[in-house]
């Protein structure tokens, strides 16, 4: 298999978050609340707001676009379909960055070595894998990796045409 493969079985995945084997609009609501809860945001404080609000027009722009039989979810052959440009844009990047800033919780720019690794458990990726990934964001230990630097990760790990991106340590 290859990594752009990889990356998007290690996604579909993750965002299934009751292990059912189809993406539905309820793994999107559990995603935000799993992420708020796990950073101890509070449900109505305007970052995860934005983080639901990331999740819903993520699955919207999905379904819309890929529900292939009109049954409200997706298989994985259907999601594997995903991942071009325009889609990323409009479906993924709201979710990024709600993501990428509710892990910074002070707003300086930067999210802190434990708050990644929470956000990034609660998303669904496995803990080895998160710290693989954090060192390679902060090769020099200083317990924090610029936001900016996470969402191009986020956005390589999805447009990535088969190439490395340093999103594939979470695969």
């Amino acid at each position: 298999m290859d990594a752009r493969l990889d990356r998007i079985k290690a996604a579909f995945n993750a965002l299934d978050t009751d292990a059912n084997g189809y993406l539905e609009a309820d793994d999107f609501d559990r995603l935000a609340h799993r992420i708020t809860r796990a950073l101890d945001v509070p449900e109505n404080s305007a970052k995860a707001q934005a983080l639901h609000t990331g999740c819903r027009r993520y699955w919207q722009g999905l379904v819309g676009t890929l529900d292939q039989n009109n049954d409200g979810k997706l298989s994985y052959e259907e999601y594997a379909e995903f991942h071009e440009p325009a889609d990323y844009e409009a479906n993924v990047r709201p979710y990024a960055d709600a993501l990428t800033a509710i892990c910074d919780r002070d707003d300086d720019g930067f999210v802190q070595h434990p708050d990644f690794v929470r956000g990034m458990q609660a998303v669904g990726f496995p803990t080895e894998n998160i710290e693989a990934l954090f060192q390679a964001f902060d090769p020099h230990g200083t317990g924090r990796v610029a936001t900016s630097e996470w969402r191009t990760a986020i956005e390589e790990f999805f447009l990535a045409r088969g190439g490395h991106a340093v999103g594939d340590t979470l695969v």
